[in-house]
């Protein structure tokens, strides 16, 4: 054979399988890059059953058939797994959302762009009904327009009359606790709450929720807020529920020891060691990693021992040293919300945001008066 026809051959089948190899690789990369967007846009909720969970903590929806995780595990701790919750409660948290919620779930700096999407919140009852009254006008000299849903607790029709009837973003909604076990309805367990800021979430998806005694003295701090969000809380170690109160003790002063058997925690020392977060003031957006813990959340307010462990007690006993002794005491919905963050990230400084927030509130829990002190990031309370 001609050497000049063979060369012609032997080019020839090199070029055919260089294309071969291209038109492979060409695929190969169609399918990486796939399979990298599918990372990074596709986050599920996590409230699936993971594969290493004991079957004795499945539970199966009878509605659904969908099969769900009920035992909380320490996520600093994979070994450390609390009690079952009650598998009688998957179809309330179905009906949440907070067990089958699919997203799709955008990025958190989402939340803190438009200060219109703010959804504010509210609980209040007839013994309440005075302090909300004026929480509710300082906030609408703020925001006018602004859409605003108050719940209310077993309120009156007295009280109810009284509520605002041409603020067409004003929502009243009356708690309907026949969907849930009967000792909700004993309030100063606090079960509501969770339970409240649940049914909202599902139904909103950038929610503000203010507690009655709570009152703004300065307009403006959603924009104070989202501003420093947008520049120093927007990565993953950051938690999307943010507490804008904190306190003079430890979350370890005030947990009883009942919880952890639900709510197992790694974290003694840091129990001891950083100030415990309020449940008054909360940014929560509808993230994957709020779902999260709204699901454990509002499981132990439905559980009867979880989030009233017996012989809770709300009055404490404070020693001097406010940070590692025990106050024999409980903060309820506080308390639990507290231990879910500080286990999933470990520094309240990535659920608490209060430097910002120094003198733009008021809260008068228990009808004393507090105010912030710039140089502790907390709430300290002064003398009538």
């Amino acid at each position: 054979m001609d050497s000049r026809l063979r060369r012609y051959r032997l080019v020839q089948y090199v070029s055919k399988v260089l294309q071969s190899k291209s038109v492979l690789f060409l695929c190969f990369l169609l399918f990486l890059l796939s399979y990298l967007f599918l990372l990074q846009f596709s986050k599920p909720c996590n409230s699936r059953l993971p594969p290493q969970i004991d079957p004795n903590c499945y539970c199966k929806s009878q509605k659904t058939g969908e099969v769900y995780n009920f035992c909380y595990v320490d996520p600093q701790n994979s070994t450390s797994i609390g009690k079952k919750f009650n598998c009688s409660y998957v179809e309330t948290l179905e009906e949440l959302k907070l067990l089958n919620n699919p997203g799709p779930f955008p990025p958190i700096s989402n939340f803190y762009k438009n200060q219109d999407d703010i959804v504010f919140a509210s609980i209040t009852s007839d013994d309440h009904y005075s302090v909300h009254a004026e929480t509710f006008a300082t906030l609408r000299s703020y925001y006018p327009t602004h859409k605003y849903i108050l719940y209310g607790l077993n309120m009156t029709q007295p009280y109810i009359d009284k509520l605002p009837k041409n603020d067409i973003n004003f929502e009243f909604r009356p708690f309907d606790t026949s969907r849930y076990p009967k000792y909700v309805e004993t309030w100063l367990h606090y079960r509501f709450k969770s339970i409240i800021l649940a049914e909202i979430l599902r139904d909103y998806e950038n929610v503000w929720y203010i507690d009655a005694h709570l009152e703004a003295l300065k307009p403006e701090f959603i924009s104070t807020f989202f501003e420093e969000a947008n520049s120093d809380r927007l990565t993953e170690d950051f938690s999307p529920v943010i507490s804008f109160i904190s306190t003079w003790h430890s979350n370890f002063a005030v947990l009883h020891p009942g919880l952890l058997d639900y709510l197992p925690t790694n974290s003694i020392q840091l129990l001891k060691e950083i100030y415990q977060v309020g449940s008054g003031a909360l940014h929560i957006p509808r993230t994957s990693e709020t779902i999260e813990i709204f699901k454990w959340f509002v499981l132990c307010a439905l559980e009867e021992k979880c989030m009233n462990p017996p012989g809770a007690q709300l009055h404490c006993e404070f020693r001097p040293n406010t940070m590692d002794d025990y106050a024999n005491c409980f903060r309820y919905d506080q308390s639990v919300l507290n231990l879910l963050l500080l286990n999933q990230y470990q520094d309240h400084l990535k659920y608490g945001f209060y430097q910002s927030f120094l003198n733009l509130f008021r809260f008068n829990r228990y009808h004393f008066p507090y105010k912030f002190f710039s140089k502790h990031r907390f709430f300290d309370r002064i003398d009538i």
